[in-house]
């Protein structure tokens, strides 16, 4: 039998005001919440209380993830993005409540998951508004995203990456200037990814 495709929400959480105005407003079928660890008592009973007012008609699921580590957010929420949409379910974000770091982890990792998220979502406080975020396209190109790659796997001297990717010497040299510039590698004696970088090839 084939499985229904479900509406998910994966959401920020704090005090759950703004997570039932999008439950309301969205109707999704599961509501995954963002937790950093440790779980204040705030956030803690947020849950409970969703699951008791919500859980027989939303599956309510967590995800931890880490605190300030935006990279790291970053990687746990596009592997679950990629995970739910994997089996054909519609994938919305949610990111009024919590930390701001888990906020923008949750919005990039939906900006590297473009194709995959149907909507991102922000509730105005002062009104109960739920307004519409622009996804941004936030990619790059083939070249540029293999020369990370490899400086990922431990290769930081250009003349190796440019044998290992058959790129042209001067195509090589301005590809990595321009990722020096945009902030994606470091350079002390061998290339480094920032964390900008390490974000990219997720």
């Amino acid at each position: 039998m084939k499985k229904e495709c479900e509406k998910v929400v994966i959401s920020t959480v704090y005090s759950g005001r703004s997570i039932k105005i999008a439950i309301n407003k969205l109707a999704p079928d599961k509501l995954i919440l963002l937790i950093d660890e440790p779980i204040e008592t705030t956030k803690k009973q947020t849950i409970e209380d969703l699951k008791k007012n919500f859980g027989d008609i939303i599956k309510i699921e967590t995800l931890k993830t880490p605190l300030y580590e935006l990279p790291d957010i970053i990687e746990k929420v596009t592997k679950k993005i990629d995970e739910e949409s994997s089996g054909g379910n519609e994938i919305i974000i949610h990111i009024t409540e919590g930390r701001k770091t888990v906020s923008l982890g949750l919005l990039f990792a939906g900006y590297l998951r473009k194709e995959k998220i149907k909507g991102a979502y922000y509730v105005i406080e002062e009104t109960n508004q739920i307004i519409p975020l622009p996804i941004i396209n936030f990619s790059l190109g083939e070249s540029k995203k293999n020369i990370l790659k490899q400086v990922e796997k431990g290769n930081g001297i250009v003349h190796e990456i440019q044998n290992k990717l058959n790129i042209k010497q001067g195509a090589i040299y301005q590809h990595v200037q321009e990722l020096k510039k945009e902030g994606y590698l470091e350079n002390n004696k061998e290339l480094k990814l920032t964390d900008l970088g390490r974000i990219m090839i997720l």
